[in-house]
């Protein structure tokens, strides 16, 4: 018995449900296999080193004297690894690709997933505690920062290769400094570049594609994205969001 026009269509509905399943599937897999490979090779290598130093030092005379050494050899180890992973990644290119398998997303997803190896490692606080140890981080991720910025350890920086911050600056507690942006199903990455002696107050937002001028004062809450401030520049509390300032609503008498 042939089979009909409606069994067909149904048969191949079926297909094409298995298909999308077995594609997502995989697809997910391959995601957090990336996210695990860049996240935790870091910490786990550096936490083996710490461990391994400890105990080669364990029998040496002075010992106490080689303990005090291990969180260098702890730091140290962190930095290294992920320097080298970072040039393992294809380097990310400012524009908008679609969220796929492709080698810009890739790229520029690896290089996200390798800025949350500090904080799984546990390892922030350490980190971004001292100048010297920021510094350092920043410059390892690919990150043009210069050295004595303030920044909170509630500020949350990421797509490193992207930002350009000058000397001076200060970073306040909850401040978002990223360098992408999702638009739909596309992802928009671009620069920014932050100059020198720029103070950025609690919870406000510089996104891809700014440019904050020299001795600018960035208020509380502002939302800055595809913006150009000159030098000089101030904003007050609330004043600016998504490339244009707040409407202020006249008080009714």
């Amino acid at each position: 018995m042939s089979e009909t026009p409606v069994d067909a269509l149904s048969t191949a509905r079926q297909k094409f449900k298995h298909q999308s399943q077995a594609f997502g599937f995989a697809r997910v897999l391959l995601v957090d296999l990336i996210t695990m490979t860049f996240s935790l090779s870091p910490g786990l290598v550096a936490w083996a080193a710490f461990v391994l130093f400890l105990r080669w030092s364990w029998d040496r005379a002075w010992f106490p004297l080689w303990a005090l050494l291990a969180p260098g050899v702890l730091a140290g180890t962190f930095l290294l690894a992920c320097w080298l992973i970072r040039l393992c990644i294809p380097r990310i290119r400012p524009g908008t690709y679609k969220m796929e398998m492709s080698r810009d997303y890739l790229a520029w997803y690896m290089t996200l997933c390798l800025g949350h190896a500090v904080r799984i490692s546990a390892l922030q606080p350490f980190f971004f505690t001292f100048y010297i140890t920021k510094y350092l981080y920043w410059r390892a991720m690919g990150a043009r920062i210069a050295y004595g910025v303030n920044s909170s350890l509630f500020a949350v920086l990421a797509d490193y290769p992207l930002l350009t911050i000058g000397k001076g600056c200060t970073v306040g507690a909850n401040v978002l400094v990223i360098g992408h942006l999702f638009l739909g199903d596309k992802v928009m990455l671009g620069p920014v570049n932050i100059g020198d002696n720029v103070f950025l107050s609690f919870g406000a937002f510089v996104g891809p594609r700014t440019t904050i001028g020299a001795r600018s004062w960035i208020g509380m809450q502002n939302k800055l994205l595809k913006d150009t401030l000159p030098e000089d520049s101030r904003l007050e509390n609330f004043e600016w969001e998504h490339f244009n300032p707040n409407q202020k609503k006249e008080r009714p008498s």
